[in-house]
């Protein structure tokens, strides 16, 4: 059982009890979000990160929230003129390194994200699509809005959404509580 010996346990395993997450202030992550939401609705920022689009910026009606078939979602998604981004996200690359023996074997592009103003079958019915995220607006993190730190997603809002954000003041600092 001790750690020198054969078939004994290891000397400083890695502990469960560890909190990997990295605190930051509220108003900054607030400010950062801000930023990032700033930078999707930029045609130049979003151009430079590589998305393929030719309508700009995408705020759709609520009707596509309540969409159950995947199907469904790339017809709309091609119908607005996003069949180019679709396919440049569908294309796997094989990772370099021993990444590929650790359960990381592809890479994948991220393609457009979805931002909806509640739980709906949307979040659902568009997993399964290459490269698209969805969230609910109170979700948003800069992560989503500028994955790998580079600002400018090509970011697909709903109007309820937007109006959401309005109306609660969201990511600002004098947010206003849901009644």
């Amino acid at each position: 059982i001790s750690p020198g010996c054969v078939g004994g346990r290891q000397a400083h395993p890695p502990k469960a009890s560890k909190i990997w997450s990295q605190k930051m202030n509220i108003k900054e992550r607030r400010k950062a979000i801000r930023s990032a939401l700033s930078a999707t609705l930029s045609k130049e920022t979003v151009s430079l990160r590589g998305h393929l689009f030719n309508e700009f910026p995408l705020i759709i009606e609520d009707k596509l929230e309540a969409i159950k078939k995947t199907n469904e979602v790339i017809k709309i998604l091609n119908s607005i003129g996003l069949e180019n981004e679709l396919q440049r996200c569908s294309i796997k690359k094989v990772r370099a390194g021993k990444g590929k023996n650790r359960g990381r074997k592809y890479k994948t592009r991220k393609g457009p994200l979805i931002v909806v103003s509640k739980e709906c079958p949307l979040i659902k019915s568009s997993i399964n699509i290459p490269g698209i995220d969805i969230c609910i607006i109170n979700n948003l993190n800069a992560e989503l809005l500028a994955p790998g730190t580079t600002p400018g997603r090509l970011t697909i809002y709903t109007e309820s959404a937007i109006e959401k954000l309005k109306s609660e003041n969201l990511f600002t600092n004098n947010i206003k509580k849901a009644e």
